[in-house]
Parts: C-alpha cells; sequence; structure tokens
C-alpha cells in the first residue's frame, strides 16, 4: 500500500475542491434554477470564507485585522488555489491586486455550455461574495472591482483603500 504524501493529500483535495464546486452548482441549479442556486451559492461561499479567513489567520500567526493581513490571507489561499495575480502596493492604506488568472473563470472556460454563466458568476457570486467577505473581515477597509474578466476585460482588479 502506497504511503500518502502531503504532496498527494494537496493533489487530491486541489483537484477535488474545485469539481466539487463545480458539480454541487451544476446539480442544485437543475434542481431550483440558477438564481435560487447562486444565491445559496453566495451564502456558503461567505460562510467558508470567513472560516478560511479564521483557520489561515491561525495558521499563518495573525493577530490583527489590517489591509496588510487581508492581503497576505488572501493571496496565500489564491496561491494555494492557482491563481495568478500582482500585488501593487500603492500606499500603506492602498492596495491593488491585478488578477490575470482565475481558476473558477478557468474552470468555466474550459466548458463552452458554460460560458454564458461566466458574467452572471462575476457579478452574481464574485463581486458579492468579496465585497461582504472582505468587509467583516475588516469594515474600514473599502473593497471596489474596476475590471473582471469574466466581464471581458483583460484582468480583474481588487482595489483596497484604508478609510
Amino acid at each position: 500500500m502506497r504511503k500518502v504524501s502531503d504532496a498527494d493529500k494537496l493533489f487530491y483535495y486541489e483537484r477535488n475542491f474545485v469539481t466539487l464546486d463545480g458539480l454541487w452548482m451544476l446539480e442544485i441549479e437543475k434542481e431550483i434554477g440558477w438564481d435560487r442556486a447562486l444565491e445559496i451559492d453566495v451564502t456558503v461561499w461567505i460562510k467558508l470564507f470567513n472560516i478560511i479567513i479564521r483557520r489561515l489567520k491561525k495558521y499563518l500567526n495573525i493577530e490583527t485585522n489590517t489591509l496588510n493581513d487581508l492581503v497576505e490571507i488572501l493571496t496565500f489561499r489564491w496561491s494555494i488555489e492557482g491563481w495568478k495575480y500582482k500585488v501593487n502596493k500603492i500606499s500603506e492604506s492602498e492596495v491593488i491586486i491585478e488578477v490575470n488568472q482565475c481558476p473558477y473563470k478557468a474552470s468555466m472556460d474550459r466548458n463552452p455550455e458554460r460560458h454564458d454563466k461566466i458574467p452572471l458568476i462575476c457579478n452574481g457570486m464574485c463581486f458579492p461574495f468579496y465585497k461582504v467577505a472582505f468587509n467583516e473581515f475588516n469594515p474600514g477597509i473599502v473593497f471596489n472591482r474596476e475590471k473582471a474578466m469574466g466581464l471581458g476585460d483583460d484582468i480583474c482588479t481588487f482595489q483596497f483603500k484604508l478609510q
């Protein structure tokens, strides 16, 4: 019997996590329709992201909820999930992250039958999900998105400013 390594575990969970999310959405959409499925998905992801943030704060030994902490947690998660991005620290109170590859959009890009859902996911899932999650992390951090690949832009932008 093969001894399971950390790399094996990472492969298993990485490959199946995104697949599970996509399959769940497809099946729930068949049962209750797109709008209600998306509403439930946003609710679940907000709850999950709050759990992820709490666990990553502990794992990364982060004790505060500063802008730098949020960027560290977010980019740690994104690096694990395979996002490609560039962090532009404008000042101590402003950060803009440019994303040029999102694994969730890439997954939908591979399925021609879901291309029409990409803008709906950006507007109905990604925008509200991150806005709520970041506000819960620190209401003093203003979050904005000016560009989104799912809406036809060449990159996604995540802009953060301290109030």
